[in-house]
C-alpha cells in the first residue's frame, strides 16, 4: 500500500478526491474546482511543492482582487474577462507565479458569471482554494525515500569507473580496446542521468537539511566522466612501445583498484607527479611521431590529474559526509 501512496498518479487521485469530498462536506460551491486545484499541486519533490504552493495562492489572491476592481468597474462580459486576461498574464509572469495562473483564471469565471459578486461567493473561492493547495500540501508531504537508491547506483557507477580503468590500463599495453567497453559507457552516462535526477529529488525532499552532497556527488561523476571520455580519445591516437606504457598501465591500474577508496586522492597525486618527472626526463623524441606520440601522453596524464583533481575536491568540500558514507566508499 506505501508505495503506492507515492506514485504521483495516486496521489493525484486521492487527493482529487478529498479535495472534492471536503468541499461538497462543506458546502462550498464547484468543489471540483478545489479537486482540480489539488492535481495541480502534486509534485516530485517537497521543496517544489512548497513553492508551487505558495505561488498559486498569491496567483489566486492577485485573481480575486483584480476580478473584483475589472468586473465591478467593466461589469461582467467578454470584453471584461479579456482585460482581465491582459493584466492578468502580465503580472504573473512578472511575478515568475505562473503555476497559479490557470486557477486563478478558473476562479475568476465563477465572479464572472455570477448575478452578484457578495462576500458569501468571495469567501466560496477563498475556500475551494485553500482546500485543494491544503489536501495538495498534505499529500506532498508523502514522498518516497531514495537514499537506497542512491546509494545502489552510487556503487554501480564506481564499479563501472573501476571496470573502464582496467580496461584503459590493459588498453595501453594491448594497443586494443575491449568490444564492449562503449557499451558500458553508454550506460554509464543513462545512469548518470538517472542518478542526477534521484539526487535531485533527494535534496529538494530536505526542508531543514541543506547539504547538497548528493548532487555534489553526481556533479563529481560526471566531470569525472567528461575526462574519462577525453582519455580514451587520446588513446586512439598514439601508440608507443610496451615498455614505455608499463609504469603508466600499472598506475591506472592502481587508480582503478582504488576507486571506491574513501581518500583525497593525494597520494595518487604524488605518484602521478613522479610518473611525469620520469617521462620529462626520458630521450627526447626524434621523429614526428615520436613527438606526436610524447604530446599525447602528456595529455593523458594531463586528464589523469584532472581526473583525481575532481576526486580530491570533491572529498576536501564534503568532509562530514563522505565519513558519513564511509561504508560505500565514499
Amino acid at each position: 500500500m506505501v508505495k503506492y501512496i507515492y506514485n504521483l498518479a495516486f496521489k493525484m487521485a486521492l487527493s482529487a478526491t478529498i479535495a472534492l469530498v471536503i468541499g461538497e462536506s462543506l458546502g462550498f460551491k464547484y468543489s471540483t474546482v478545489a479537486a482540480v486545484i489539488a492535481i495541480l499541486g502534486i509534485q516530485d519533490t517537497r521543496r517544489k511543492a512548497l513553492i508551487v504552493g505558495r505561488n498559486r495562492a498569491v496567483a489566486c489572491i492577485i485573481g480575486q482582487i483584480l476580478s473584483l476592481i475589472v468586473y465591478g468597474i467593466l461589469g461582467n462580459g467578454a470584453i471584461s474577462f479579456g482585460i482581465f486576461l491582459l493584466i492578468l498574464i502580465p503580472i504573473t509572469s512578472r511575478l515568475k507565479i505562473q503555476e497559479g495562473m490557470i486557477a486563478s483564471v478558473v476562479l475568476s469565471t465563477h465572479l464572472l458569471v455570477a448575478d452578484k459578486i457578495d462576500l458569501p461567493l468571495i469567501i466560496n473561492e477563498f475556500g475551494i482554494m485553500i482546500i485543494g493547495i491544503g489536501v495538495a500540501s498534505i499529500a506532498n508531504l508523502f514522498m518516497p525515500a531514495l537514499e537506497d537508491e542512491f546509494r545502489k547506483d552510487k556503487i554501480w557507477i564506481e564499479e563501472k569507473y573501476k571496470v573502464i580503468l582496467l580496461k584503459m590500463s590493459k588498453s595501453l599495453l594491448t594497443q586494443t580496446v575491449d568490444i564492449d567497453e562503449q557499451k558500458i559507457m553508454d550506460d554509464i552516462e543513462k545512469n548518470l542521468i538517472r542518478s542526477n535526477i534521484t539526487a535531485y529529488k533527494i535534496v529538494n525532499n530536505n526542508f531543514f537539511k541543506s547539504s547538497s552532497y548528493y548532487t555534489d556527488y553526481i556533479a563529481m561523476r560526471r566531470n569525472q566522466f567528461d575526462t574519462i571520455k577525453k582519455m580514451r580519445k587520446n588513446f586512439e591516437r598514439f601508440s608507443m612501445p610496451v615498455d614505455q606504457m608499463k609504469n603508466m598501465a600499472m598506475f591506472l591500474k592502481r587508480v582503478a583498484e582504488d576507486i571506491r577508496e574513501n581518500n583525497d586522492c593525494k597520494e595518487h597525486l604524488y605518484r602521478l607527479e613522479k610518473l611525469k618527472l620520469q617521462y620529462k626526463n626520458m630521450e627526447l623524441p626524434k621523429t614526428r611521431e615520436e613527438f606526436e606520440n610524447r604530446a599525447q601522453l602528456l595529455n593523458l596524464l594531463n586528464d589523469m590529474e584532472d581526473f583525481l583533481n575532481i576526486k580530491r575536491n570533491f572529498i576536501l568540500n564534503n568532509k562530514i559526509y563522505c565519513s558519513h558514507f564511509s561504508q560505500d566508499k565514499c
